[in-house]
């Protein structure tokens, strides 16, 4: 009896997709903590034996699966500073509660433990160009002061944004941004 091959971890692309489509799905519908492999791989139409054969656990298949939308966005410009980083801000806080759930991006990554970490930290450190080059842009316009602690600043807002939806899981309002980019110094 001649043995079959073992296929090992190739994916067949349909059922890849089928898994980070489900995923998705189930995340938006019940939230991370409910989701479960085994519900993403019902929903799949596969194992649950196919999903862990290409992902460790639960986070590394939603991470995957939001990843496209974890792309740096483009760095705003209508002309003004503040609306700048009200845009910023707002495209900040879309990343960091994907899906419209606060707890996603954060439980995915804290179970993946110093991976998850250091995921953020990327997915942070991407997001921080486009907030550094607005910023630079209204010191140049003279929007700015020339001595604007540009790294602080974005640093701050990733900050301030993480406190939000990591430990209160709240999404910051509106207006919340709108004060926080109001804290500028621009000049009149």
């Amino acid at each position: 009896m001649t043995k079959r091959p073992r296929s090992g971890p190739r994916r067949d692309p349909l059922a890849h997709e089928a898994i980070l489509s489900a995923a998705r799905d189930l995340v938006a519908e019940v939230g991370y903590d409910q989701a479960t492999v085994e519900a993403i791989a019902a929903r799949a139409g596969v194992g649950k034996m196919t999903v862990y054969r290409w992902w460790p656990n639960k986070a590394a298949v939603v991470t995957e699966a939001v990843a496209d939308r974890l792309a740096p966005p483009p760095v705003p410009d209508t002309g003004s500073v503040g609306e700048d980083a009200l845009e910023y801000l707002r495209g900040l806080v879309r990343t960091l509660t994907l899906l419209g759930d606060p707890t996603v991006v954060a439980g995915a990554l804290a179970e993946r433990g110093e991976d998850g970490r250091m995921a953020l930290r990327d997915i942070l450190r991407d997001r921080f160009e486009p907030g550094t080059q607005l910023l630079r842009r209204g010191v140049e316009r003279g929007e700015l002061p020339a001595d604007l602690p540009v790294a602080a600043i974005v640093e701050s807002w990733a900050g301030y944004a993480l406190y939000r939806i990591v430990f209160l899981q709240e999404e910051p309002s509106d207006t919340d941004l709108r004060e926080l980019a109001g804290l500028l110094p621009v000049r009149s």
